[in-house]
């Protein structure tokens, strides 16, 4: 569960402007920060594939995910299982109904969610020099825009290879991202019916219902 969580929080790069490759990087990064500022919420179902390579299927779930500025994330996994997390602050509750677990928790209590809370800042923000100090960025692809993020740090290389990231054709939303395994094993996370800048109901990020 906790690997999971790690791995949606990766997920959360807010729309992106094409036009980019390793040797324009400061441009880039300047232009994926303005066009983040300008995002206050987002909301959005998925379908999330996980590809084992010791076994030939395929293991499907979906769920939705909503964020809203400055801190309040709901990440939450509603078939085959229901299962997720909602944060606001520094504070949220995490659940598991197959485990029958529903627990509160803090970020200084939970050095995990902590990280994970750290990402979304980093990510949401466009933390410029936080993504330079963690990531080797190219683009791979063009109509639609690919771009391939590998991780600079020796702990997230342990769990991650690369990133790979697929715009839509307007490169203004991500269509897809794949999160490849050091084991060749990887997740991909397609994104459906999103909504931006749409008002959030506060009880979202504070129920678990």
């Amino acid at each position: 569960m906790t690997k999971r969580y790690l791995l949606a929080a990766l997920f959360l790069v807010l729309p992106f402007m094409a036009g980019t490759n390793v040797s324009h990087a400061a441009d880039f990064l300047m232009d994926l920060k303005a066009k983040a500022e300008k995002v206050t919420s987002i909301q959005s179902r998925f379908t999330q594939e996980k590809h084992l390579s010791m076994f030939d299927e395929v293991l499907i779930s979906e769920g939705s995910f909503a964020f809203q500025r400055p801190s309040s994330l709901r990440w939450e996994y509603t078939t085959p299982f229901k299962a997720g997390f909602l944060l606001t602050g520094n504070t949220g509750i995490e659940w598991d109904e197959a485990a029958q677990t529903k627990r509160e928790f803090s970020l200084k209590s939970s050095p995990i969610m902590a990280m994970v809370a750290q990402q979304i800042m980093a990510w949401t923000t466009f933390d410029i020099a936080w993504l330079k100090s963690r990531y080797d960025i190219t683009r791979t692809g063009t109509a639609p825009t690919i771009l391939d993020l590998r991780p600079k740090g020796e702990g997230a290389r342990k769990m991650l290879t690369r990133i790979i990231i697929r715009f839509a054709q307007d490169d203004t939303t991500i269509d897809s991202l794949e999160l490849r395994e050091v084991d060749e094993d990887f997740t991909r996370i397609t994104f459906m019916d999103r909504a931006i800048n749409t008002p959030l109901s506060d009880t979202l990020f504070t129920s678990v219902q």
